[in-house]
């Protein structure tokens, strides 16, 4: 959420006094920054903005009363999460406020097939409270243990639970949105179905999202498997028919070409040959005698299981 105009930041900084603030400069440059640095692009382009004061309401009347002041004094506002993004969703372009979600960090409940949870809770904290019902998360990005739900749902597509559940932006991945707005008087709104397409994976550009409903599957101790393939179109094969053979059940089939496996995974050293591609397996374990019995259909050997 951006202006073209000259922000009064001495007189925005004085009414947000009484309010968690920072403007120290490591504080305000370490929040201004996400995994942008992986693109020798962006990092070029990105490495030296930054904002001017980092804010975080702790409550969502905090919040509205920040965005309104933020409006009303011109001041560029960039929503921020855990700062796991790899493309500079979060970089503040024109300065401004980052606003820090990091208090928003409560599950609310917990009900059959469901979890509603504050937009800066951690995913694998909402996992671990959902555990005790049997009950996990349909999908998470690789970073789950650090990720935001909030930063998962404004800037995520998909993840691990996908090859089962579709993309984030599918129909029933989210339940529902609670959104408050930048204006003179900012909204409070609640969206469901099409309406949350306004929101999920718009960047925050144009809505805060303090709380996330999203539906909950069956909870498995996944068994983590890795099959080896000499040939990069067989491992895709692998990959795309065990994806769809409805009755084995797996949370995940990411196809790794060589020489990746033995050149960026050295737990896997000696494990796979140098010029063989992998397949990354999630197996639920009532699955696997029907997964090892597809397994004889094609070529590949596994390396690796984790039970």
């Amino acid at each position: 959420m951006t202006t073209s105009a000259t922000p009064d930041l001495s007189a925005l900084k004085a009414a947000l006094a009484h309010l968690e603030l920072s403007d120290n400069p490591r504080v305000v440059r370490a929040k201004s920054r996400d995994f942008f640095w992986y693109s020798p692009v962006l990092k070029q382009r990105m490495d030296h903005l930054s904002a001017d004061f980092v804010i975080a309401p702790r409550s969502e009347s905090e919040l509205i009363e920040i965005l309104r002041l933020c409006h009303q004094h011109d001041c560029p506002v960039s929503v921020r999460g855990a700062g796991t993004g790899n493309y500079g969703q979060i970089i503040p372009l024109q300065g401004g406020a980052v606003l820090d979600m990091r208090h928003f960090n409560a599950v609310t409940h917990i009900g059959p097939g469901r979890v509603v949870a504050q937009a800066g809770c951690i995913l694998k904290d909402i996992d671990t409270a959902c555990a005790t019902s049997g009950q996990e998360l349909r999908m998470f990005p690789s970073t789950r243990s650090q990720a935001t739900v909030g930063g998962f749902v404004a800037g995520g597509s998909g993840g691990i639970g996908s090859v089962r559940w579709g993309m984030l932006r599918d129909l029933g991945n989210v339940l529902r949105l609670r959104v408050v707005t930048m204006e003179a008087s900012p909204r409070v709104m609640d969206l469901t179905g099409a309406d949350m397409d306004q929101v999920i994976h718009a960047y925050g550009t144009n809505g805060v999202i303090t709380e996330v409903e999203l539906p909950l599957a069956p909870a498995y101790d996944w068994v983590d498997v890795i099959v080896s393939f000499d040939d990069f179109a067989r491992a895709a094969v692998f990959a795309d028919e065990i994806a769809q053979e409805d009755g084995v059940l797996i949370k995940l089939a990411s196809v790794i070409a060589a020489p990746i496996p033995n050149t960026y995974f050295p737990r896997l050293a000696g494990r796979i040959p140098t010029n063989h591609s992998m397949v990354a397996l999630m197996v639920a374990p009532h699955a696997m005698p029907a997964f090892l019995t597809f397994m004889r259909r094609h070529p590949g050997q596994i390396v690796w299981l984790s039970d």
